[in-house]
């Protein structure tokens, strides 16, 4: 007897931030992208189309066979809490009329909320159709993707339709809200005013304030600590500070520039004084801000472990202080936590909480993105008159080509889901070499020379060179390198100290995890320095034709790509 059908459910997130899809078969997670990993334009937020075809191919089936979908907004929950900002803050607020980002965008981004069911039907859709609330998205992308059975869920962005912060407690198939904080008390607005400051994109650019805050001194912390308090279970932003809520273009105000002084013109300027104290001090702030709303969760719900998401929750600094802090046992981070990770959280909050159904599933590892056949690799690799040369012990001569040096670009099976690449699109160079973080800044990455690149460790030996003692597998996390083992990988130990880490098991990354025990096995040094196979302003690769332009645009050494290393023309 045949058994039941299967069921296929789609998560959809765009028009906003960067665009994404997710699809999962039956309560296990089939495939999930960003559309910008296929369009090649950085923060791609309009309907993801390729990102929907691609999951799918990856299931083999048509859109006809999804019989659930869903989108991240309930769209008419925001329109009408800047409705009322409109009238309440009038007549500051009639700049929003004029600008992209206050009335006149609102508008402009429900008309494109509204239009994804019928964009899904045009495509052939015909299941059932659901707008999710943006926060429960965010929990379920949490919660039910991690490997507790209950947690305290935590959520915290610069808002959602109207909500910025939820904390729920997931239990088995449910999650259920406890307490929201509404717009305009964000923690989001508060760190997107900062990265504006200093020349920075809001809503993009914040993972650069956070690499930039070690190099300065929290001498403003007093000020900053008066912009946003939590207090009594209660956030509340001081919105003299801020002009979100009046549709300006700018999240901060005009006593942001009396305080400080001039906006900093652009992020190429953030090294002169008093920028880099001005990020040592936001950062800090919202460290404490995020251990204080840390320990109401605890109080709150008495649970164990905590699941994060939200676009705060890729603050791997403020994540490090919280694990450090021992307020939960255990925290679990969603990879892809800003708002493109909602699209994976849709599918499985219908399938739970819709439909009922049993957990069986836990994200173990962020390869969800498509894999290339050998042809397609062989094809890209002779179209641009590359010399490759075919090896059997790929992961030993890549080991060599690192420790004599080499910059490599490592192409390798399914690209990972979430912003960060973690061994299958990835840039790679010998953590030893303290000049190699400048060499890979100016000749291939082109960004900023501040900004600090992560380990990938093996997990046998992350003890032995970082304070953790659970595996960290998505970079969501920063931690101290031991004092021992600082001299050793100089290149992936940031000014104050500390690094993200990658933890790199045998069962998740057989190839990678080969990889640097190779390079252990030459060097005793079970690192990698990893950053994302990609240059400045560009999306990280996704097809083998991705890789092999953005070699031959930079001064890597080598392109291994599948079994073949390659060299230039």
């Amino acid at each position: 007897m045949p058994g039941p059908p299967d069921i296929y459910l789609l998560g959809i997130c765009c028009n906003i931030h960067e665009s994404s899809a997710a699809l999962v078969k039956n309560g296990e997670l089939v495939a999930a992208a960003e559309e910008e990993r296929f369009t090649r334009l950085k923060h791609d937020h309009r309907f993801p189309e390729q990102a929907i075809a691609y999951c799918l191919r990856e299931a083999g089936i048509t859109i006809r066979d999804v019989s659930y979908a869903g989108f991240y907004w309930q769209p008419w929950k925001g329109i009408l809490k800047r409705a009322w900002w409109l009238v309440r803050y009038l007549p500051a607020s009639l700049q929003s009329f004029s600008s992209d980002k206050g009335w006149r965008g609102s508008v402009g981004t429900l008309a494109s909320h509204l239009a994804v069911p019928f964009k899904l039907r045009r495509l052939g859709f015909r299941g059932k159709f659901s707008f999710i609330d943006h926060h429960i998205s965010h929990a379920a992308s949490a919660f039910f993707l991690s490997p507790y059975d209950s947690a305290a869920v935590l959520t915290v962005d610069l808002c959602g339709e109207d909500c910025t912060t939820l904390l729920s407690i997931g239990r088995g198939n449910r999650i259920e809200p406890i307490r929201r904080f509404f717009l305009p008390d964000s923690l989001g607005i508060f760190y997107a005013a900062l990265t504006q400051f200093l020349g920075y994109r809001a809503n993009s650019d914040e993972y650069k304030v956070m690499g930039l805050a070690p190099y300065g001194e929290p001498a403003f912390a007093d000020t900053f600590a008066k912009m946003v308090r939590f207090e009594n279970g209660r956030l509340s932003n001081d919105n003299s500070w801020f002009a979100f809520h009046i549709g300006s273009a700018n999240c901060y105000s005009k006593r942001f520039v009396d305080a400080f002084g001039p906006a900093c013109p652009g992020e190429d300027h953030v090294d002169a004084d008093p920028y880099k104290d001005i990020a040592a001090s936001g950062q800090k702030t919202l460290e404490s801000l995020l251990l204080e709303m840390a320990k109401w969760c605890r109080q709150e719900t008495s649970e164990n472990a905590l699941c994060l998401a939200g676009g705060v929750a890729l603050n791997a600094v403020a994540n490090g202080r919280l694990l450090e802090q021992q307020i939960f046992r255990n925290v679990w981070v969603q990879p892809a936590a800003s708002d493109s990770g909602c699209a994976v959280g849709i599918p499985f909050y219908i399938w739970h909480e819709r439909l009922g159904n049993p957990r069986g599933f836990a994200m173990e590892h962020a390869y969800w993105g498509p894999a290339y056949s050998d042809s397609d690799i062989a094809q890209a690799v002779k179209s641009h008159g590359l010399h490759a040369r075919r090896v059997p012990d790929v992961e030993r001569q890549t080991a060599k080509l690192l420790a004599d040096g080499a910059v490599v670009g490592w192409y390798q099976g399914r690209m990972e889901w979430g912003p960060r690449a973690l061994g299958n699109r990835s840039i790679l160079a010998d953590p030893r070499r303290a000049d190699v973080k400048a060499v890979i800044n100016a000749k291939v990455k082109f960004r900023e020379p501040y900004r600090p690149f992560a380990p990938s460790v093996l997990i046998e030996d992350a003890g032995d060179y970082f304070h953790l003692d659970a595996p960290a597998p998505f970079m969501t996390f920063v931690f101290r390198v031991r004092d021992a083992r600082k001299e050793a990988i100089p290149a992936v130990t940031h000014v104050d100290g500390t690094a993200r880490v990658q933890t790199v098991s045998k069962r998740q990354n057989a190839r990678y995890w080969t990889l640097i025990d190779e390079f252990k096995a030459l060097t005793g040094v079970p690192v990698l320095l990893n950053t994302s196979f990609n240059v400045r302003g560009e999306p990280i690769v996704c097809s083998p034709h991705d890789a092999v332009t953005c070699f031959l645009n930079t001064e890597l050494d080598y392109l291994v790509i599948g079994d073949m290393i390659c060299e230039r023309p």
